[in-house]
């Protein structure tokens, strides 16, 4: 997926201000309410249109494929502050733009992401616009990948995990629609826009500590490959993570969860040992409301 593609995912998702600006009473809405206090928890499924991979110890080529899997998580907030932590795993095939032999049998990959974050309310901010707040504070991202050619009988397998640690924001809006507006007639409805990036500073990363591993069907595993564990800054180790959501809330305080999330990361080791890779996925969660008693 392009990054105009991107973008326009973006206008959408904002453009919906626009749209729902004169169908929301202020007096009613969730974040009037001084001391409202919600957790869920959260599973799904989601689609990967675009996972991208080049790993110069693997192949000097760029592979590209969709996936599919699932995921769930944890989220607690109030006006105040929001904190969450979820994972989720995508399975899919890769290939390249050339066709013959490299790729017969498919390339099997699949990601592992996992992310956490806690945040706190910039009062000052978007004061002139009710109901809207930003939220800065700091992030945990992790991601496992792991690559599989099987026409390649002395490299078939390839991997790194990942993690870091660094700032993080959001900007929000929540929204109420009385069933007097001009849309959802028959129901008001409660719905919150949430865009959240963050970006590690620092962190870790595993990969092999030769080319890739060799005959793992043997018995090779990920730590008997040699994988060595790094420490490294922005710019040796490079990630960054976006995420679009809606929380569409039922009367019966459940929620639905639309999102979608954008996620980079690179490993700079020199020619023989860069590593990079970017994913899309786009998904829904059915979100049960455990806040118990306020």
């Amino acid at each position: 997926m392009s990054l105009s593609k991107s973008l326009r995912i973006l206008s959408v998702f904002l453009l919906s201000y626009f749209i729902f600006s004169n169908a929301y009473g202020q007096t009613d809405s969730l974040s009037d309410t001084r001391k409202y206090r919600e957790q869920f928890i959260y599973f799904g499924t989601n689609i990967s249109p675009s996972s991208k991979s080049r790993d110069a110890a693997f192949s000097p080529l760029l592979y590209d494929g969709p996936g599919i899997g699932g995921g769930g998580g944890f989220v607690t907030r109030n006006n105040n502050f929001e904190f969450l932590i979820d994972g989720s795993f995508i399975f899919g095939l890769m290939s390249t733009k050339l066709a013959g032999s490299t790729d017969t049998g498919g390339n099997i990959y699949y990601s592992v992401p996992a992310h956490a974050h806690a945040l706190w309310t910039v009062n000052p901010v978007f004061k002139s616009t009710p109901n809207a707040f930003l939220r800065v504070g700091g992030a945990v991202d992790f991601s496992g990948n792991f690559r599989g050619n099987f026409s390649y009988t002395n490299s078939a397998l390839n991997f790194e995990y990942i993690s870091g640690i660094g700032p993080g924001a959001q900007v929000g809006w929540d929204v109420h629609i009385n069933k007097t507006g001009k849309f959802f007639r028959k129901k008001d409805r409660d719905l919150t826009f949430l865009w959240t990036v963050s970006l590690p500073l620092m962190g870790t990363y595993m990969r092999p500590s030769y080319n890739t591993i060799s005959d793992f069907t043997t018995g090779a595993n990920f730590i008997s490959g040699g994988g060595q564990q790094n420490f490294a800054f922005i710019g040796n180790l490079v990630q960054f993570n976006s995420r679009l959501e809606m929380y569409y809330r039922l009367h019966n305080k459940n929620a639905f969860r639309l999102f979608y999330e954008w996620k980079y990361f690179a490993v700079n080791e020199g020619s023989s040992g860069n590593s990079k890779g970017a994913y899309h996925q786009i998904g829904i969660a059915f979100m049960f409301n455990v806040t118990g008693n306020k």
